[in-house]
């Protein structure tokens, strides 16, 4: 190599280190600046504990949605297959959410559409984020991180409303409980809503093809005979395969839930088979539970149960 081709080639070397110191330099600008802009909205640690001391603590034993200061609200989320509690969010157009969510269960994720939200939620930790919502709509809420087989189920719904809209609906929810025991839920109520509401929804009516409908059914099933024991057994080994409810059909897979105590066993199902237009007094006790605890069965052996009822 002559001297003129080392001076050419040491030219175009100079030329691209300067390209990429450059390059780096606009790379470390831009980070810098959109921390700056947006670091309040990176998602956070919190807390760290043992899975038992999260969830007994204030803001998970009663998840949902608190006002902390004006138009400034608390949203504590517990994520679980394959639901978020809540699942259904509702707040005022300007109001900046402070996001605390955990994991019941397994891995999860917790992404709001149309922002910048994007959280891993590991069992024992509290993942937090924050965000201002300044436009009126509904953004979804997925788990994006694979969490089982119903994992692309695993859906919630933040709704924004107009501020006065808001005010309505607060001022009628703070009604209805002045006029109901003093606004205190039932222990069914509570369970049902912290555990069941994510799939079957507040109201009962499921999920199109995804979850099935209780209103409507479940208190039909437990006046069958053999009802009462397919139920308790749905619920403490859980169930999977093809069913089909109301004329639509379904496949996918309930967990079980036999973590919970048989006094809200018990409560839950008595609150469900009383509600959605249904006054069924089913009576169901934690004997009961208790009993159906002691027969384990497989989720095919539940299925077994269900079609031996000869529902749809």
């Amino acid at each position: 190599m002559n001297d003129k081709q080392h001076s050419v080639i040491e030219r175009w070397e100079r030329r691209w280190l300067g390209i990429a110191s450059s390059m780096s330099l606009i790379f470390v600008i831009l980070i810098a600046g959109n921390l700056a802009i947006e670091g309040q909205n990176v998602a956070q640690l919190k807390q760290r504990a043992s899975l038992d001391e999260v969830l007994s603590s204030d803001i998970f034993s009663n998840p949902g949605v608190t006002e902390i200061a004006p138009n400034k609200y608390r949203v504590a989320v517990l994520a679980q297959t394959f639901s978020f509690n809540p699942n259904e969010i509702r707040l005022p157009v300007g109001a900046t959410a402070e996001f605390y969510v955990t994991s019941k269960d397994v891995l999860h994720g917790f992404q709001v559409a149309k922002t910048n939200t994007n959280m891993e939620v590991i069992p024992g930790e509290v993942a937090y984020s924050t965000h201002s919502f300044d436009q009126v709509g509904e953004y979804w809420v997925t788990c994006n991180e694979y969490c089982g087989i119903g994992h692309q189920n695993m859906l919630a719904k933040i709704i924004i409303l107009p501020k006065a809209v808001y005010a309505q609906e607060m001022n009628a929810e703070a009604d209805t409980a002045a006029a109901t025991t003093g606004g205190a839920n039932t222990l069914g109520e509570k369970t049902y809503n912290a555990n069941c509401s994510g799939c079957h929804q507040a109201n009962g009516t499921g999920l199109a093809g995804a979850f099935p409908p209780l209103k409507d059914n479940i208190a039909n099933t437990f006046t069958l005979d053999g009802g009462k024991d397919y139920l308790l057994a749905a619920v403490l080994n859980g169930l999977s395969g093809p069913i089909k409810v109301n004329g639509d059909n379904f496949n996918g897979a309930m967990p079980a839930w036999s973590q919970l105590s048989n006094e809200e066993i018990s409560a839950t199902l008595n609150y469900a088979l009383s509600s959605w237009g249904s006054s069924l007094d089913a009576g169901i006790t934690s004997e009961d539970v208790e009993s159906a605890r002691n027969n384990s069965l497989s989720t095919d052996k539940v299925l077994e149960l269900r079609n031996a009822l000869g529902l749809e």
